[in-house]
């Protein structure tokens, strides 16, 4: 038991520290009849090869660096992508050039837009990008259909054409809907942290001592109840409003948010008093930001283009049954531990601490 509480609470730190970052280049087109947009995001360390970006020569590539390339950076990425809708060419246009970093690898992204003469059935993608100085690039292509699914597909060994369809979309089914869902709060180090941080004093009760552990189970039961409610209940209201366009914020704010958010909590725990359903009120107010997280996953599955409710609800209701298979393993090993030295010292002052750790190398590394 004591292996598999250690497990629960340490294997988000060394899966993402041993994370390797992520140096593909990502294109999403976005079709709406006859009007085409898009983002196409490329690692710069890939595209200084090709063009000299690192000016200076000291491995980091910054924005006062590129900033003035912007017409070298354009010729080549107009170079190597040809997009026709429906066979003919739709003047493809870049309208924006940004700087930004994904998992810690800087990146440019450039927004591109283009209107065909007719509503658009087919896109004919030819990607040739970087592959001439990198072979083993690889890019990961989306096209969303409005109103009708979105389809994906990797490119590889030296680029090429790919022919993307309206007619040839198929449908999520609500059960792949559900497993998305899970799957994606089980691979959500931060997310699963802060649940199980909230979670670590909940078989404690206060004293006039400080704290010892819970006289029965049916406390730290209840306790469990009104703090996975609070979580889901605010993670719930922004991830809906994420997904029908209310509310939209910044990617890199919300991810560092939620950084800070599992150091917030991991500190709370090391206060001599904090027990019982003391992390309600936290689960609430961080839950409301762990929501937009959630809604950035979302934005990325296959169900792009669907009917929104359908795709939140079934989403969301995955997320809930994976945090209620989290909660159904850690409550019951974490009450049988809960009088013992082990829990009181290794698993509150000791997982918290490493939860704290680890949501600093997060917040550094996503805010920085």
């Amino acid at each position: 038991m004591i292996r598999l509480l250690w497990i629960l609470l340490l294997s988000v730190a060394a899966a993402v520290l041993h994370a390797e970052p992520v140096r593909d280049s990502l294109l999403s087109l976005h079709v709406d009849r006859a009007h085409m947009r898009g983002e196409w995001q490329v690692p710069l360390r890939d595209l200084d090869a090709p063009l000299a970006l690192d000016s200076n020569r000291d491995g980091e590539i910054t924005w006062p660096e590129i900033e003035h390339r912007r017409k070298d950076i354009e010729e080549y990425l107009d170079a190597n992508l040809r997009i026709l809708a429906d066979g003919v060419d739709p003047g493809v246009r870049f309208e924006k050039l940004t700087y930004g970093t994904r998992q810690a690898e800087p990146f440019v992204l450039s927004e591109i837009s283009a209107i065909a003469a007719r509503p658009i059935g087919s896109l004919d993608v030819d990607y040739t990008l970087l592959f001439e100085h990198r072979p083993e690039h690889r890019a990961s292509l989306k096209v969303v259909w409005e109103g009708t699914g979105s389809q994906r597909a990797e490119i590889g060994s030296r680029g090429g054409a790919t022919i993307f369809s309206r007619a040839d979309v198929k449908k999520t089914g609500f059960v792949e809907l559900l497993k998305s869902g899970v799957w994606h709060i089980w691979i959500g180090y931060d997310h699963v942290l802060f649940l199980l941080v909230l979670l670590i004093p909940a078989v404690l009760r206060r004293t006039a001592q400080g704290r010892e552990g819970a006289t029965d189970f049916a406390g730290p039961f209840v306790r469990v109840i009104f703090i996975v409610s609070a979580f889901t209940l605010a993670h719930s209201i922004t991830l809906s409003c994420a997904a029908l366009g209310w509310i939209e914020l910044p990617s890199r704010l919300v991810e560092s948010a939620i950084a800070g958010s599992v150091l917030i909590a991991a500190l709370v725990n090391l206060l001599p008093r904090t027990a019982g359903a003391t992390g309600v009120w936290i689960a609430f107010g961080f839950g409301l930001l762990h929501g937009f997280g959630f809604a950035n996953v979302l934005s990325e599955i296959d169900a792009e283009g669907e009917p929104v409710l359908r795709t939140l609800i079934g989403f969301n209701l995955g997320v809930e049954f994976g945090q209620l298979a989290i909660v159904a393993v850690f409550l019951p090993i974490a009450y049988l531990l809960r009088g013992t030295r082990f829990y009181r010292t290794g698993v509150l002052y000791g997982g918290s601490s490493a939860a704290a750790a680890c949501a600093m190398f997060w917040l550094w590394q996503r805010a920085l």
